[in-house]
């Protein structure tokens, strides 16, 4: 046994390896304000909900879009983030699961239409089954 461990008392061994677990667990701690949609949307109330409120519960619109001088569709989206693409440090090595798109479809300032989505990422992998994109057009030979 070294000469060092014998002066340390085992409490202190307990304390540097709680700090040291808590440094740990802590660091993938960030502050990043997050915006739920599926839950959020929930607190949207069409024809009722003003401009403001809706601002307040989702935050500034990822998009907007002018369908007429009266009418504006306030576009939200964010990534169906999987359990290892929220680990801390490496989970901008793995790909999203899906996306999730709020459309709030906005007359003056009241919110006349609510429409949400959510999808996977491999739902429209079945196009690449069929070769229905490289078909060879008929050709007309009169023999």
């Amino acid at each position: 046994m070294s000469t060092c461990l014998q002066f340390i008392p085992i409490g202190r061994y307990t304390l540097l390896l709680t700090m040291v677990f808590c440094l740990t667990v802590l660091s993938g701690c960030y502050n990043q304000p997050v915006r739920h949609l599926t839950s959020d949307i929930g607190l949207v109330k069409v024809g009722e909900s003003s401009r403001r409120e809706v601002m307040a519960i989702l935050g500034e619109p990822d998009a907007v879009r002018k369908v007429s001088a009266t009418r504006e569709e306030w576009i939200y989206s964010e990534e169906d983030k999987s359990l290892l693409q929220r680990a801390p440090g490496v989970g901008s090595m793995f790909a999203a699961k899906g996306y999730k798109t709020v459309v709030l479809t906005l007359e003056g300032d009241i919110v006349t239409a609510s429409r949400y989505e959510a999808y996977n990422k491999d739902e429209l992998d079945w196009q690449d089954d069929y070769i229905w994109q490289d078909v060879e057009p008929k050709t007309n030979n009169k023999d």
